[in-house]
């Protein structure tokens, strides 16, 4: 194997790696709240439609998962009072689903404890380390989005 393929899978293994710890770090801050990762995913997607609040559907597509996998979820944060479902004044057959007051808040503190738990991450790193390594993640990023990889036997 080349250098640069080697250097390759290493710098792979390492965004990885990363990304694993940094979902680690984010479900202990989620969990100091009652909330998985899933969860406080779906909360924020709840929290995205605005005070009209959001369609299951619509949850659904934001999380990537079939319609009644959202609304499992959904039901499950109700039942944890964190949101509600009203009827939807647009669709006799549909809900629209909001934060309550508790929802928002723990959405809030969670959120905040994401970002202290970021914060704590990086102190004592050079802001100039910081920003080459954005620089090369979002080149990486770039590259593999408009470069097509071929698998070659």
């Amino acid at each position: 194997m080349s250098d640069r393929s080697e250097l390759a899978l290493q710098l792979t293994d390492a965004v990885c790696a990363a990304y694993a710890a940094i979902q680690r770090a984010g479900d202990r801050a989620f969990r100091a709240y009652g909330l998985s990762h899933r969860a406080h995913s779906a909360l924020t997607a709840v929290d995205q439609g605005g005070p009209d609040g959001v369609r299951p559907s619509e949850v659904a597509e934001q999380l990537g998962v079939s319609r009644a996998a959202a609304t499992t979820f959904i039901q499950r944060l109700e039942a944890k009072a964190l949101v509600e479902t009203t009827p939807d004044p647009d669709d006799d057959r549909g809900v629209r689903v909001n934060l309550t007051r508790r929802g928002l808040e723990v959405l809030l503190r969670a959120g905040q404890l994401e970002r202290r738990l970021a914060a704590r991450t990086i102190e004592g790193m050079p802001a100039s380390a910081i920003a080459r390594a954005l620089h090369l993640l979002q080149e990486l990023k770039q590259r593999l989005e408009t470069k097509q990889i071929e698998v070659v036997r």
